[in-house]
């Protein structure tokens, strides 16, 4: 937790040790561990903590096998969800950016987690846009 509000510090070298320090967090904890911790930080922190735990719940999420991330999608999509409707810009599109590492390794599997998105919301987050996003990343 010390590592996600080092991100508030106002002194951009410790900023940027805090993301570094995070990423190798993301790496070296399980994944299990890790979602523990940042699934209620994403859903209750306010900017930038709940950035940066959105980030690194992205690395964590990529490190994931298919058949695990569908059993943790009920803790982590929610927070998405809630921070895709965050008035941080940066906020809304690191949760776009963990929805494109899902739905790359889970597909379309994803869709049922996105169905109470209301019309207005799915279009403002068009798979294309995922489709985009998974094409610059392969």
């Amino acid at each position: 937790m010390k590592v996600l509000e080092a991100h508030r510090d106002p002194q951009k070298e410790v900023v940027r040790a805090a993301e570094e320090t995070a990423g190798s967090l993301a790496a070296s904890l399980t994944p299990e561990q890790s979602l523990k911790v940042l699934c209620p930080v994403v859903q209750t922190a306010d900017f930038p903590i709940n950035l940066a735990a959105i980030k690194m719940e992205t690395r964590v999420v990529e490190r994931l096998s298919p058949p695990i991330l569908h059993t943790l999608l009920p803790s982590i999509i929610p927070g998405l969800l809630q921070g895709y409707d965050n008035a941080e810009s940066s906020v809304r599109k690191a949760c776009v950016f963990c929805l494109v590492a899902i739905h790359s390794a889970i597909g379309d599997e994803l869709n049922p987690f996105l169905a109470h998105l209301s019309g207005s919301k799915v279009c403002k987050l068009p798979m294309c846009t995922v489709n985009k996003c998974l094409i610059l990343t392969h």
